[in-house]
């Protein structure tokens, strides 16, 4: 069980250090003004890819490294979420944004399993101890 979950470990280390080489590569393509801002005029963020590019190097590094990992995969979700909608809204496929969404997440959970747990109750407190602690209404 013990291989098991150093494997899991691995393979979401290895998904985020793809998802994150992907906001890395495109993000100092903005910063460094390889993309030009008339690519990005037609979604109306022309004046703005610097600092967009800037967010994607930050959110990258947030994601990769371990201890910032949780606020990392808040802004890739943000990050992602934002590319989804700018393709919606201009009739655009986003299937491929959607899927770095997901895969982003099943990173997550396997590299840390317990980052879900945060959302189930107070911290360090399990669903069954959270219960029993509540006073029964009558």
């Amino acid at each position: 069980m013990k291989e098991r979950r150093h494997w899991a470990r691995i393979a979401g280390l290895i998904l985020h250090v793809l998802i994150g080489g992907l906001l890395i590569f495109t993000g100092a393509q903005k910063v460094l003004g390889s993309v030009p801002p008339e690519a990005l005029q037609k979604y109306g963020l022309g004046e703005q890819v610097r600092l967009i590019g800037a967010g994607a190097l930050l959110t990258a590094f947030l994601l990769l490294i371990p201890h910032t990992s949780s606020l990392g995969i808040l802004l890739t979700s943000a990050f992602w979420g934002g590319a989804i909608c700018i393709h919606m809204a201009h009739g655009e496929p986003y299937l491929f944004q959607t899927g770095l969404l997901v895969l982003s997440w099943v990173g997550v959970y396997l590299r840390n399993p317990a980052s879900f747990d945060s959302s189930s109750g107070p911290l360090g407190m399990t669903r069954a101890v959270t219960a029993e602690a509540e006073p029964a209404v009558h």
